[in-house]
């Protein structure tokens, strides 16, 4: 009996594919991508440590031979049931292996449509869909040609194999579009390859969504939709804010499913998910690029299954396993049962910081399910946020209440935008009174505080009824508007 499923890369959200497949009474076996040495390879083994020591049974794990054939016969040997494409480093191997050994998958000679965004976006002009006019980009001459021929000033570069937002750059005009392409030019791509290709796009200005689907015999089904909060920093880059999940399709949603769904079919997927992220504009959407993968983000499996009733990579693993499951599940309304967001956390610059109030905030939110701070008390310094892989933290909140939810994630954007300080800061919560003399022994001790710990305090005595003398005299409160602000904020949190 074939009992082996084989998971290309299974980081991200797709570690929940080794549970999965346990659950469901098979073996889970690890294929590692080949990465060839450098930044991309670093960030890798980085995250397989920590996903790996999550692993609390024996798993065997396989490395990708730089000889395809090598690789081919090592998981010939292993009789897989499947062959599943894990994160985006394990899309081009595992679509190639299951192709190859007559598994259920997608053609491998769809993989350039699958993984390439120039290519992509001729697919869906060929299949007569909406596409976003895009060339690729090899210097600087080549990049003020399309300027010209297009007649555009607003566009975006980046790479055309890439994730995570990583090299994406939204630029206004030929000097900011100089100084991307030379910053580029040199970089590394998120997976070592050694010829950076860049692609040159016009820009689109609307709202950004996720569809994610899975597919049986050529037939998407919904598994869900998100909508973005993401933020151009001064450099151009674009970093994520934070996620909403869409509880009800609108007329405006219900159009994009159907897109989607069409988009899907012009890239030639047959038989896997796609993670695809769009716009939503005066004239519709368009597809911004697809990932023929589960959504990323590290999605905790139990948040999903809050939300959505189920969560992505078992729904997944269900249809590739069984065809009758896929289309029962096709047959079913979209309906998720709680609003979930996900909020990400970043900084605006380097920094040294020695405290952070983010724990004692987070934890006291009633929709807070789980998360993590880049600091939490173990580092001194966090670095500028550029992209996914340098956000300094990431929260999923879900409630039974949709509008505690939505209080919460709201507080947390704000706070961030407004009052940085309370998250990660080298400076005390509070102002200082701008007459010396009101620096009392009491007011000095509560300057010197550590943040996290005074927070919590803070937090700790409106939730227990305010017994006792106040954490915070008045005489500091009253010394600066800020500091009312920060305490009418902590109260909040507390329910006071």
């Amino acid at each position: 009996m074939k009992n082996r499923i084989v998971v290309a890369e299974p980081m991200s959200t797709a570690f929940g594919f080794l549970e999965d497949i346990r659950q469901r009474g098979y073996e889970p076996v690890i294929l590692e991508s080949y990465i060839p040495e450098g930044y991309a390879r670093r960030l890798m083994d980085e995250e397989r440590k920590i996903k790996y020591s999550r692993i609390k049974y024996p798993i065997a794990i396989i490395k990708e031979d730089p000889d395809y054939a090598v690789t081919l016969q090592k998981v010939r040997e292993l009789e897989p049931l499947l062959v599943i494409a894990g994160g985006e480093e394990g899309v081009v191997i595992g679509t190639r292996l299951a192709d190859d050994l007559g598994l259920t998958g997608n053609p491998f000679s769809n993989i350039d449509k699958m993984t390439q965004k120039s290519v992509m976006h001729d697919a869906l002009k060929e299949a007569g869909l909406r596409y976003i006019r895009g060339e690729e980009v090899s210097s600087l001459e080549d990049c003020l040609l399309f300027l010209e021929k297009t007649g555009k000033q607003d566009v975006v570069l980046k790479h055309v194999h890439g994730v995570a937002s990583v090299g994406v750059h939204l630029v206004c005009g030929r000097e900011e579009l100089a100084a991307a392409l030379r910053q580029e030019e040199t970089a590394e791509n998120m997976f070592g390859e050694t010829e950076n290709r860049l692609m040159l796009q016009e820009r689109i200005f609307g709202e950004e969504y996720i569809v994610n689907t899975v597919s049986r015999n050529g037939v998407p089904a919904l598994t869900s939709v998100f909508r973005y909060y993401k933020k151009q920093m001064p450099s151009g880059s674009i970093i994520y804010r934070g996620l909403e999940a869409v509880t009800e399709l609108g007329q405006r949603e219900t159009e994009l499913v159907r897109y989607a769904f069409d988009v899907v079919r012009a890239l030639g997927i047959t038989d896997g998910p796609v993670h695809g992220e769009y716009m939503i504009d005066e004239q519709g959407p368009v597809l911004i690029e697809a990932n023929c993968r589960v959504m990323g983000g590290s999605a905790p499996s139990g948040f999903l299954d809050k939300v959505f009733g189920y969560h992505e990579t078992g729904v997944i693993l269900d249809c590739m396993l069984d065809s009758n499951y896929h289309r029962d599940f096709l047959e079913k309304p979209y309906r998720p049962i709680r609003k979930g967001y996900v909020k990400d956390f970043y900084s605006g610059s380097s920094k040294t910081i020695f405290s952070s109030g983010i724990v004692p905030i987070i934890l006291n939110m009633r929709s807070y399910y789980s998360g993590w701070v880049e600091n939490a008390g173990k580092t001194d310094s966090i670095a500028e946020t550029i992209d996914l892989e340098t956000e300094i933290g990431c929260v999923y909140m879900v409630h039974d209440d949709p509008e505690v939810t939505k209080r919460d994630f709201d507080l947390l954007m704000l706070i961030e935008e407004k009052y940085p300080d309370l998250l990660h800061s080298d400076k005390p919560l509070f102002l200082p009174p701008e007459d010396a003399s009101g620096l009392t022994p009491d007011i000095r001790f509560i300057l010197g505080s550590d943040t996290e710990s005074l927070i919590n305090d803070i937090i700790s005595f409106y939730k227990n009824g305010s017994k006792g003398d106040p954490i915070i005299p008045e005489k500091l409160l009253n010394a600066n508007p800020y500091n009312r602000e920060i305490m009418d904020i902590l109260k909040s949190i507390s329910g006071a």
